[in-house]
């Protein structure tokens, strides 16, 4: 993407061309000079600066002077630029209005820099400081130090200015930082950390400046910089802005890297948990057991307890992260244990299956399994994604406890298990897709967001990235193509309707206590007893074989009330007249 560099006037145009080579990568740039005198001296000095440093230009160009700040903006946005170089400047178009570079750096649709002040030439630059205060910018500005300090071979210094005094404001401080160097996926050891205690902000960073040529602020920090332009003399003030975090181009500014030693210990972790080892096959071992009962008590509870111990995602994120790195022999490694660990889990609960019959039927939550939908999927990858994010980010690793929970893998198997010890091929087929979905989603999606992490195939062998490839967008392919069937049954779902309960059971006490008061009245019997699901009330119906008063309805709705401590609450009474039973067959007599 290409960088455009904003020459406010002739004088600026050696500073802005330094600066925007030290500053910028190998993009093509594009100068914007503005020129009062409409001589073309801004762009005549531009170039002549350019020449002399022998820089290669795409394209120099002066821009109107009538409107000159909205035409930088529309600029940006129509060359869909990466970066904006300016120095400071104040501006006044044709029309009379006045415009400054701090309403450039506040409505810049990329990253900026800005020059504030200073004289110090990027190639005397020895020492670099970069002051933080935890404002959105200090990612952006940090990263353009470190780029900044291996360019120009300068030591980096991250410093930040405490209000509150005594060590612990200090100990937070630094914490504060090491937090802020290790989001940025840099190592700690390159830069130097201090921190200030003052109750001023400017004069804590007056303190911070000693040695240190140049010196970065996210945009947030400027305010406190700009009084010191005279106490800070030839230092080179620069403002950082980092890309909307609304624009697509602008997610490698705002989205965390993985730190390169999260990055290892990430890569031991999953090798660890991936391994098909008497660890791994003791707890899938349990985690079937518990989950096979669960299911078969239609006990949620304990099938999210089955949840929390099953390893089974562990191997799945780590055959994403083997194709993120195209590690082929960790890809195999983690298939291996989850065929493995399929095979386990669906004998332990088929055999559960066959020697504790529970039920006749199935429960509900079996059944629930053999129906999944494309909802099923989408929980899957979004699952998949916080998974994968929170093993990157040791500080929210506490997240995937939940994640395992919303991401059911155990379960399914589980539930095929069960259906086929109870002869229900047709529900063992849809548990085995819901299981197939979960599986291919959460590879695909750990794969992708590893390389959103900076996860990438540098190392590997050109045919392992080939094939990694080509493995990647094949499981994504075949996500689509499952996405249909699944769709379709969402589609049918809703058409059909879900069964839902109408009605729950009232305690023991109150039916107890009806069925002895209508015990007392001969020819009377209670047919319907329950609570509404959709109200708070209780229905009873009532039938008899002869009329009844209707202070019969007051006097049950007194029982009710009573033993369920509640006057004011609704109870429907509704009687028939009529009454009979049958318990056998009457026996239909047989056709002339």
């Amino acid at each position: 993407m290409p960088t455009i560099a904003f020459v406010p006037d002739p004088s600026a145009a050696h500073i802005v061309a330094e600066w925007t080579a030290a500053l910028t990568d190998d993009d093509p740039v594009e100068y914007l000079c503005v020129d009062d005198s409409r001589r073309g001296s801004a762009e005549l000095s531009v170039r002549a600066t350019l020449s002399s440093e022998s820089s290669d230009v795409q394209r120099v160009n002066t821009i109107s002077t009538t409107t000159p700040f909205a035409e930088i903006l529309d600029r940006c946005r129509t060359s869909k630029a990466n970066t904006l170089v300016s120095e400071s400047f104040a501006l006044n178009d044709r029309r009379g209005h006045s415009y400054s570079s701090v309403e450039l750096i506040r409505s810049a649709p990329c990253r900026t820099f800005i020059r504030l002040f200073g004289t110090i030439r990027p190639q005397n630059v020895d020492r670099i400081l970069i002051v933080a205060n935890r404002g959105a910018h200090d990612l952006t500005a940090l990263r353009v130090a470190d780029q900044l300090g291996r360019r120009l071979h300068a030591k980096v210094t991250v410093a930040t200015v405490e209000f509150e005094s005594g060590e612990r404001a200090e100990r937070a401080g630094e914490r504060a930082i090491r937090s802020l160097i290790h989001d940025a996926a840099l190592d700690i050891e390159r830069f130097e950390i201090r921190v200030i205690v003052d109750r001023l902000k400017h004069r804590g960073i007056l303190k911070c400046v000693d040695g240190h040529q140049l010196i970065l602020v996210g945009r947030d920090s400027a305010k406190d910089v700009w009084p010191l332009r005279q106490s800070l003399q030839d230092t080179t003030t620069i403002v950082v802005k980092r890309s909307p975090p609304l624009s697509l181009r602008s997610w490698p500014d705002w989205f965390p890297k993985i730190n390169p030693r999260d990055h290892a210990d990430l890569i031991q972790d999953l090798r660890q948990g991936s391994r098909w080892n008497s660890d791994f096959v003791g707890m899938l071992a349990l985690a079937s057991a518990i989950a096979t009962l669960g299911l078969m008590q239609n006990s949620p509870a304990v099938v999210i307890g089955s949840m929390l111990l099953a390893p089974l995602m562990t191997p799945m994120i780590g055959a994403g992260l083997a194709l993120a790195q195209a590690n082929l022999s960790g890809a195999k490694r983690c298939s291996k244990s989850v065929l493995y660990g399929f095979l386990l889990t669906l004998a332990v609960s088929f055999l559960l299956g066959m020697i504790t019959p529970a039920r006749e039927t199935l429960s509900p939550e079996v059944l629930a399994r053999g129906t999944p939908n494309v909802l099923d999927l989408l929980i899957a990858l979004f699952a998949a994604m916080a998974a994968t994010f929170a093993l990157a980010r040791p500080n929210i690793a506490g997240a995937v406890a939940g994640v395992a929970i919303a991401t059911a893998l155990v379960p399914p198997v589980c539930a095929v298990g069960l259906s086929l010890s109870n002869g229900a091929i047709g529900n063992a087929a849809g548990a085995m897709l819901l299981f197939a979905t979960n599986l291919i989603a959460i590879i695909v999606a750990s794969s992708f967001t590893f390389t959103l992490l900076g996860v990438s195939t540098g190392r590997s062998l050109p045919r392992h990235r080939h094939t990694a490839r080509w493995g990647r967008w094949g499981l994504l392919a075949l996500l689509v193509v499952l996405a249909g069937p699944l769709s379709l049954e969402l589609l049918w779902q809703q058409d059909e309707g879900r069964a839902q309960t109408a009605v729950f059971p009232v305690t023991r006490e109150v039916s107890r206590a009806l069925h002895d008061r209508v015990a007392q009245d001969p020819g009377v019997d209670i047919t319907f007893l329950g609570r509404s699901s959709v109200m708070d009330a209780v229905v009873v119906h009532i039938a008899s074989d002869h009329d009844l008063p209707r202070s019969y309805a007051d006097e049950l709705r007194a029982i009710v009330r009573e033993h369920m401590g509640d006057n004011e609450l609704s109870v429907y009474v509704a009687a028939l007249r009529g009454i009979w039973r049958s318990d056998q067959d009457e026996g239909i007599p047989a056709e002339e």
